[in-house]
């Protein structure tokens, strides 16, 4: 039953219109860079406390968020149609590159204040996102 589930939910992805999987792939972006910033206060916090045995599981998520990160941003800037959306394609695939800049830095120094800046944007888009009828 379960097998069956997933083939008939993966058809329901095939029917999907492109705004309904961006705004997919933003919420999944938003939640990714949520978590990021989740999983390196845990790191900051256990480091400080000494309990090093813990931040190997941490440094786990933080990659597997940083890679879901960086896979939707991927997405999300491939899918701009520059020809049609002119500007507003530009500003966000300066959006994009602004997050992922700030996702590498977060992973590379465990700094995650520019991830905030970036979530904060990044929410203002999918509010904005949401607004917009298909």
């Amino acid at each position: 039953a379960f097998k069956v589930y997933k083939k008939v939910d993966r058809a329901n992805d095939l029917e999907k219109s492109s705004y309904e999987i961006v705004k997919i792939v933003l919420n999944e972006l938003s939640r990714s860079i949520h978590l990021l910033i989740n999983e390196i206060d845990k790191k900051k916090s256990f480091v400080m406390s000494k309990q090093r045995h813990l931040i190997i599981d941490t440094q786990k998520n933080i990659q597997r968020y940083v890679s879901k990160s960086i896979t939707s941003i991927y997405s999300l800037q491939v899918s701009l149609d520059f020809e049609r959306g002119g500007e507003i394609s530009t500003n966000l695939f300066q959006l994009y590159e602004f997050c992922r800049k700030q996702i590498i830095k977060a992973f590379v120094e465990s700094d995650n204040s520019g991830l905030k800046k970036s979530l904060d944007a990044l929410n203002q888009i999918i509010s904005a996102w949401e607004t917009i009828k298909d």
